[in-house]
């Protein structure tokens, strides 16, 4: 799971390749979260950019079962814009009903002591994964 600037940009829809730039300089340009997200970050994207056009980046993961997108308006810190903040939350409620690997709608899963946020099919291929990885207990 995960893109990183370093994939093949070519390969990638614009949109992803977009936000990987808005990386601040001192942070990964790795967007940590399965492909099912990525139609989310990129209407996120455009929408942080119509409020604040020259917004950072600094990370981009899924944290239990959530998306968590942390972001600034500009490259000064003092900087806090409401809009920009609510427009983040809104993107992460979001994402508690989406399926992080197609985009369908979904629900939390707890797998393997990990929480997801999945639709029944691929919850239930997780869960299965999850059995044959398993080391076997002694």
């Amino acid at each position: 799971m995960g893109l990183n600037a370093s994939a093949e940009m070519s390969e990638q829809p614009e949109g992803l390749v977009n936000l990987l730039r808005r990386f601040a300089p001192d942070w990964p340009a790795v967007l940590d979260v399965g492909a099912g997200w990525h139609p989310l970050l990129i209407r996120l994207d455009r929408q942080l950019a119509e409020i604040a056009p020259d917004y950072e980046l600094h990370q981009c993961k899924s944290k239990f079962g959530a998306l968590s997108f942390y972001a600034q308006p500009s490259d000064d810190p003092s900087i806090y814009n409401e809009e920009f903040v609510e427009a983040i939350r809104a993107a992460e409620w979001e994402s508690t009903r989406t399926c992080e690997e197609c985009g369908e709608p979904g629900g939390q899963y707890v797998i393997h002591l990990w929480v997801w946020t999945l639709c029944a099919k691929h919850a239930a291929e997780k869960n299965a994964q999850s059995e044959v990885e398993r080391p076997a207990r002694r």
